[in-house]
């Protein structure tokens, strides 16, 4: 105003009115300046209070006296909090209408944002009378792709090892899109460098809005050396939150990550609400994990899903009806099967000689092409029976995606023809059946499930129903195993099934080949110990744990187990020269009040031993981790026992990874007791060389029958397998050999033995003495365990004399019956013997009738030759 004042004064001064020179009236100059008058009240109209929308395009409001702009803001906050990750913000100012366009979209679905205007004049500004909110509904959107971009949208990890990443239009998944290309090489993973080295982190900003999803799809591809790869999504209030992908490798999948099933990562990154926000993605990272080696991962056609829209790719209850006769194949033993009135799966088997069908002798399956997820569940549940003869076991087998094969045993024996067995068997629990692909139990996408039997050589019906893809924890019954007075914690005695223990017992899943069994063979004690637990791990990778709850009622001073050792050594010949392949193992015990005490065992033996490992001698590990002082073990404080087996191959120092799977440690009685002195006990005989002889049995060390069972044991159920100790001879000076017994006209018994071989024992062959009442067939035997891989070979003896004979057969007239064909029997891996067997047959007529076969003095020979096959006479 003071210009205006001066304008006046000046126009006085000269005697002219102001008014007058200008021709105005003076009302009108004012208002032709800075407008100060006090702006009018005025309120929102549209969107109005508390509406539900899915967008807003328009903001509108009412006009405010004295306004000459006004300022439009729109906020998931009450408070109108700018520069904050976690909340949408948007304001306009210098808005000259009543209304306002914003064209964009709201960050955040199914939330209330909150919205206001001001208006402004050069005299000050007025807020609207009322703040208005509205719920912005999610779309019903129920996929969202996500465009891969390239190859510079992905950032590489300036920390972790180096990988070239790339994005091309090759089409390798033929499904016309963009592919992700992530490659490393072992010189960039490896190199010795513990805070990098294993670890890749690949990223890319997406800010996308997946409302109305709940899991995500895409397909990917991986081949090289073993790998941990994770997706690793940030949420709308930057909290990280991470998948892992069943990675099957040399094998294009179609992967579906359901968001529940991501996990929060805490350490180092941002904590907010501590909830998968996942209706925004900001970014995304594929990272791998302790991969150490070469590999390649591609990725392409990703999108956002709504996980019910995909239910039928998923096996949730198998209804077999439900498939066509094209999607039933048989293979081996060609069974007979329909898909009865109450929809089971039944199949009928013949036996040897009926109906002429092409088949192998007494073991077969029908298989069933699914291909889909298994996704759902981490158990399988299904009912179980059969009607006419019984074979020794049923089998399921379950075929991935990645070509491993994996199979659950189930022993006739357990089962029944009047009623069904339900059985709930974890994914975990499955054998390795024939592993082409990574040999991880994946359970993911399921190409195949395979119904069959083995061992059953007449006729009979197998019934199958409710097979279902089930939840473990759902069937888990107790959560601790109780420890009574006498410290038994586990003998692995009184469990029916392998899948038993899988309730009890807790697995880590970082070592990838953690897998627990029941092992008739390996086991020592005779018929009263008829288990002991085959526990696995995999080399050069964090150690496989293995826990089991306990609650223990009274107080003791030690523990103590059995253990030994049947790790296989490594193929890789970088690691030839690798002569103890033995791994370390560590005894855990955990108390009520945290305290985490552990007892190594370096170099585990190769023969069954007794540990004893007084609590006095534990060491305390988290001492620093503890509120109160430490707690020391008295038995009844102790919560948790745990198992942890781990290997690292090296050379000259160095860590070479080969990452060996299947390697077994046989563990057994378990027990709490009171000694107050370490010791380590022997608990079986080991084969060792002689010179140029190594005894394998010559029968000498039994007194009797039942000292004999303890270690050779029967290989089938058959009623009329028994074997005994007998006096018949060979050898001067002898004084016992086995008594085998069997049946004319039937099937072979098998007779077993599963020996501690000694590194330093060779052979080029196996000598053994024979004597049979009738000229019978005999069957040796020999089974091999090298890295993983089973192979059975087999020497055939014709027409064995009623007199003592022995023969001497060298190792290239065993047969390979079934295994690879690339390993052959000899002088190298002989210590690889994992068992050794005797059958035998006589046909001739049809009369069945009990008869023996008696062996003696069995020995591996490493002076004869490969080829050699003789026999000579005993006097």
């Amino acid at each position: 105003m003071k210009k205006l004042r001066f304008i006046l004064l000046a126009s006085l001064v000269l005697g002219i009115s102001a008014c007058q020179a200008a021709n105005v009236n003076i009302d009108d100059l004012v208002n032709k300046g800075e407008n100060t008058a006090a702006i009018g009240a005025f309120d929102l109209v549209s969107p109005t209070n508390q509406a539900i929308v899915e967008s807003v395009e328009t903001f509108t409001w009412n006009e405010a006296a004295n306004a000459e702009t006004y300022k439009l803001e729109i906020c998931s906050s009450e408070q109108f909090i700018s520069n904050v990750d976690t909340i949408d913000y948007y304001s306009r100012a210098n808005i000259t209408a009543t209304s306002f366009s914003i064209n964009s979209s709201f960050a955040f679905k199914e939330t209330n944002y909150y919205w206001r205007v001001t208006a402004k004049n050069k005299g000050g500004e007025k807020v609207s009378t009322s703040v208005f909110s509205f719920f912005v509904k999610a779309p019903a959107v129920e996929e969202v792709e996500f465009d891969l971009g390239e190859s510079d949208d992905w950032q590489l990890h300036p920390l972790g090892s180096y990988a070239d990443v790339s994005v091309d239009n090759g089409n390798f998944f033929g499904n016309n899109e963009k592919t992700l290309k992530i490659a490393f090489k072992e010189e960039d993973t490896n190199r010795g460098v513990a805070e990098s080295d294993g670890w890749i982190v690949v990223t890319k900003t997406f800010e996308k809005s997946i409302y109305g999803t709940d899991a995500l799809f895409f397909y990917s591809f991986y081949a090289g050396q073993d790998a941990t790869i994770i997706i690793r999504l940030v949420d709308r209030d930057n909290e990280y939150w991470y998948c892992p992908i069943q990675v099957s490798l040399n094998a294009k999948q179609s992967v579906i990550l359901k968001f529940s099933d991501f996990k929060q990562r805490t350490g180092d990154v941002t904590v907010a609400n501590m909830t998968f926000d996942f209706e925004r993605i900001k970014y995304m990272e594929v990272v791998f994990e302790r991969s150490f080696g070469d590999g390649v991962f591609l990725m392409s056609g990703m999108k956002a899903i709504k996980f019910s829209n995909y239910r039928d790719f998923f096996i949730d209850k198998l209804n077999f009806n439900d498939y066509e006769e094209s999607k039933f194949v048989f293979e081996a033993y060609n069974f007979d099967y329909k898909i009865n009135d109450n929809y089971e799966l039944e199949m009928s088997y013949y036996g040897t000689n009926d109906l002429g069908k092409p088949k192998i002798n007494g073991y077969g399956f029908v298989k069933v092409n699914v291909n889909r997820y298994m996704l759902t569940g981490d158990a399988i549940k299904l009912s179980i029976k059969y009607t006419g003869n019984k074979g020794t076991n049923v089998i399921l087998r379950v075929y991935e995606e990645d070509t491993d094969r994996w199979s659950f045993k189930i022993p006739f024996t357990t089962l029944s023809t009047d009623e069904y067995k339900t059985l709930v068997i974890p994914y975990r629990a499955f054998a390795a059946s024939s592993i082409l692909g990574d040999g991880k139990r994946q359970f993911y996408y399921i190409l195949n499930l395979q119904f069959g039997l083995e061992g059953e050589y007449s006729q009979g019906k197998l019934f199958f129903k409710d097979f279902e893809v089930v939840n473990k924890k759902d069937y888990t019954e107790t959560d601790s195993r109780l420890v009574g007075n006498d410290g038994l914690i586990e003998n692995f005695d009184n469990y029916e099934f392998n899948s038993e223990m899988y309730f009890i017992w807790d697995e880590t899943t970082s070592n990838k080949d953690e897998y627990m069994a029941l092992n008739s063979s390996a086991k020592v004690g005779g018929a009263e110990n008829p288990y002991c637990g085959q526990f696995e791990y995999k080399a050069d990778m964090e150690a496989a744990g293995y826990t089991l709850p306990v609650t223990v009622n009274d107080t003791f001073s030690s523990i103590s187990l059995w253990l030994k050792d049947a790790s296989n050594k490594s193929l890789d010949t970088r690691v030839n020269e690798v002569t103890d392949y033995r791994p370390d193992v560590t005894i855990y015990v955990r108390l009520a009040t945290k305290e985490i005490y552990i007892y190594r065992l370096p170099s585990l033996a190769r023969s069954w031993k007794e540990y004893i490992m007084p609590f006095a001698d534990f060491e305390l590990t988290n001492d620093d981790e503890l509120a109160n002082p430490a707690q020391a073990i008295n038995g009844k404080n102790i919560t948790h026992v745990a198992i942890a087996i781990q290997y690292f191959y090296k050379v000259n120092g160095k860590a070479i990874p080969v990452y060996a799977n299947n390697n077994p440690v046989y563990i057994d009685n378990i027990y709490f007791n009171n000694y107050t002195t370490a010791a380590i006990v022997d608990k079986e005989r080991v084969i060792t060389r002689n010179g140029d002889i190594s005894i394998v049995e010559d029968f000498e060390t039994y007194s009797n029958t039942t000292q004999m069972r303890a270690v050779w044991t029967d290989g089938r159920t058959y009623d009329y397998q028994q074997a005994e100790l007998s006096n018949e001879v060979a050898s001067n000076g002898g004084h016992h050999s086995i008594k085998m017994q069997y049946k004319t006209n039937d099937e072979s018994p098998a007779y077993c033995m599963s020996p501690a071989i000694d590194d330093a024992v060779e052979g080029r062959g196996i000598k053994v003495s024979l004597k049979s009442e009738k000229p019978a067939t005999v069957y040796v035997n020999l089974y091999l365990s090298i890295s993983g891989n089973s192979f059975q070979y087999r020497a055939t003896l014709t027409s064995v004399a009623d007199v003592w004979t022995e023969y001497t057969i060298g190792f290239d007239n065993f047969t390979l019956v079934s295994g690879s064909t690339n390993t052959r029997l000899n002088n190298s891996n002989v210590t690889s013997v994992s068992r050794v067997t005797f059958g035998m047959v006589y046909y001739s007529g049809n009369v069945k009738e009990l008869a023996y076969v008696y062996a003696d003095n069995v020995l591996f020979d490493r002076t004869i030759e490969y080829d050699e096959m003789s026999r000579r006479t005993l006097a």
